[in-house]
């Protein structure tokens, strides 16, 4: 592969504050190129990337400065194994073998675009926003799915795939205060067929299995198993758009294409260039209206969570609020504020979201969650500074 150099951008526009959150979906992701190869060409730069699973990865490469042109040749190495079975363990390095390279010697505070991406902590069942520090290591997290790809250890945290609890991060997007945000759902096919539960030895495979554990009753199991997580993707991303009310919501076409089908490269690139097509009039026009803030100031991450659902959640946004022990709270809905104020202690019990790799010994509560981080400068620490004033919604 030829080697690649980043192309340099401008800084930042004025007028209306762009986000660009690009959803979870494995190669079904690859169509998030195809959308930036299309704002590429029209001139339209977002002011921040947020990425989940492999939207993450590929936000990260557009981030470190590579085209989309760029991004696809990358792409073009990543294979998943053909004949996976449950056990075996999948090298990530190996599966996006061109990616690491590239997104190696890079850390969030010197990419070209402000990047988030999300993870999961398997062990305290939070979702974690990492914006600071080595680039690959977090990207390698919010891409690592469980069971098939070894988990990630930053911090005192082990990380996985952001996609399992935030496969379309809308919401994280809006920490950075956009006025439009523009969010790519890939998801999963809604429907496909399976032809592994027609083959001629499934009925026997299956009985077999529950006598010994074989490789073929594993691999049948599998198929069902990644079949299942398309069911359950394809919900979640319906939901969240649902949910979010991103302003310009992007669906590419992408048909039967698989979770594993990084050989469809062209398929998914086509379909993300057509659906982005299909909404440039409408995008045009909101970033050409005026901005919702008049003055704007460096680009601030303010980290704020509805107690509750553990979205996260941007004051100007929020659909309610409640004040509690001199604290302000903000909702999604109604619903969670109500139940918020029926009992708030229950949800004020465990920590929801975190910025970062936890240290060793440390344990976060809501209220030492909420605050701030300056995204274009460089931090010692990670973590966010106390707002007592945002109380516990970080």
């Amino acid at each position: 592969m030829k080697e690649l150099e980043p192309v340099h951008r401008p800084a930042g526009r004025l007028g209306a504050r762009l986000a660009l959150a690009l959803g979870g979906g494995a190669a079904r992701g690859l169509a998030h190129i195809g959308v930036l190869d299309v704002l590429e060409r029209e001139g339209i730069r977002p002011d921040c990337l947020v990425g989940s699973s492999m939207g993450g990865l590929i936000g990260a490469l557009s981030a470190a400065g590579l085209r989309a042109r760029d991004i696809a040749e990358v792409a073009r190495s990543f294979r998943f194994p053909r004949w996976f079975i449950p056990g075996f363990i999948v090298d990530w390095d190996t599966v996006f073998a061109h990616a690491v390279p590239i997104l190696t010697p890079r850390s969030f505070e010197d990419l070209d675009v402000p990047l988030v991406v999300t993870a999961v902590d398997l062990e305290e069942g939070t979702q974690v926003i990492l914006h600071a520090g080595p680039v690959l290591p977090a990207v390698r997290a919010t891409c690592t799915v469980p069971g098939v790809l070894p988990a990630v250890r930053l911090g005192h945290r082990w990380l996985v795939d952001g996609g399992i609890v935030n496969v379309l991060p809308v919401d994280v997007a809006w920490m950075v205060e956009p006025d439009v945000v523009v969010a790519v759902k890939v998801g999963a096919a809604r429907a496909r067929k399976m032809p592994e539960l027609d083959w001629r030895l499934t009925a026997l495979l299956s009985r077999l299995g529950t006598v010994v554990p074989n490789p073929g009753t594993a691999k049948l199991a599998f198929e069902v198993l990644v079949r299942a997580a398309e069911i359950i993707l394809d919900r979640q991303a319906a939901l969240a758009a649902a949910m979010t009310g991103p302003e310009v919501l992007i669906e590419p076409e992408l048909g039967d294409l698989g979770l594993r089908d990084f050989d469809r490269l062209d398929d998914a690139v086509r379909a993300g260039r057509l659906a982005t097509e299909a909404v440039l009039p409408e995008l045009c026009r909101l970033l050409e209206a005026p901005p919702r803030i008049q003055v704007r100031s460096e680009l601030v991450l303010t980290l704020r969570f509805d107690p509750v659902c553990a979205m996260v959640i941007s004051p100007g946004r929020a659909r309610a609020k409640a004040e509690h022990e001199g604290a302000t709270y903000y909702f999604c809905s109604t619903n969670c504020r109500d139940c918020f104020e029926q009992e708030p202690a229950l949800y004020l019990r465990n920590t929801a979201l975190a910025f970062g790799p936890m240290r060793r010994g440390e344990r976060r509560t809501p209220e030492s969650q909420t605050g701030d981080a300056n995204m274009p400068k460089r931090a010692a620490d990670p973590r966010p500074v106390g707002n007592k004033q945002g109380g516990g919604t970080a």
